[in-house]
């Protein structure tokens, strides 16, 4: 360990195997409350590697710093990866999977107005009230089909067709062809 005033640095050594160490060069600047490890895992990846957590154990650093916490490891990070839309499915989504969408993507935007006390409660109010709204139309529809003539359309379903015939390499074998025709065309 080399020190000067809050600047320190550490090799930490590792065992992979029984014979062979490896040495890493961890440097850490106890003011600014930075770690830098020598494998540069953070800088990769954005984990803090074994080197430099075994020197904060050293230094008897009990929290780490929260530059070292990145957004994504986070419970608070936003996943706003749910609107992603893949072109190959778009075809054959259903409408009812198409509604859902929907809502999702309505209810994520209504959900970032919820910052004070009086806004969520507006959306309390208003969630109430579809509810109530929602369980009267389904007590009507009890005796109805629940299928509607939305669902039962078939139009966005392709045709099904046989799959496209792929040529394979080399002379082509003939199976098809009995022993007889064969004897044939090799004595003529």
């Amino acid at each position: 360990m080399n020190s000067a005033l809050s600047y320190s640095v550490y090799e930490v050594v590792e065992q992979v195997f029984n014979s062979t160490f490896n040495k890493f060069v961890v440097t850490y600047d106890s003011v600014a409350a930075k770690v830098k490890c020598q494998c540069l895992l953070f800088e990769s990846r954005g984990i803090l590697c074994r080197h430099a957590l075994s020197m904060l154990s050293f230094e008897r650093v009990n929290k780490v710093s929260p530059r070292y916490i990145l957004e994504r490891w986070s419970k608070n990070v936003k996943r706003r990866h749910t609107h992603i839309k893949s072109s190959n499915n778009k075809p054959l989504l259903e409408p009812r999977s198409k509604r859902f969408d929907e809502l999702l993507f309505r209810s994520q935007n209504i959900c970032k107005f919820t910052s004070s006390k009086e806004l969520t409660a507006i959306l309390h109010r208003a969630y109430d009230n579809i509810m109530v709204e929602m369980k009267e139309v389904k007590a009507k529809r009890k005796g109805t089909c629940s299928l509607s003539h939305e669902d039962a359309n078939l139009e966005s379903v392709n045709e099904l067709q046989s799959p496209p015939r792929v040529r394979t390499r080399g002379r082509p074998k003939n199976r098809l062809d009995s022993k007889l025709d064969k004897k044939i065309t090799n004595t003529s």
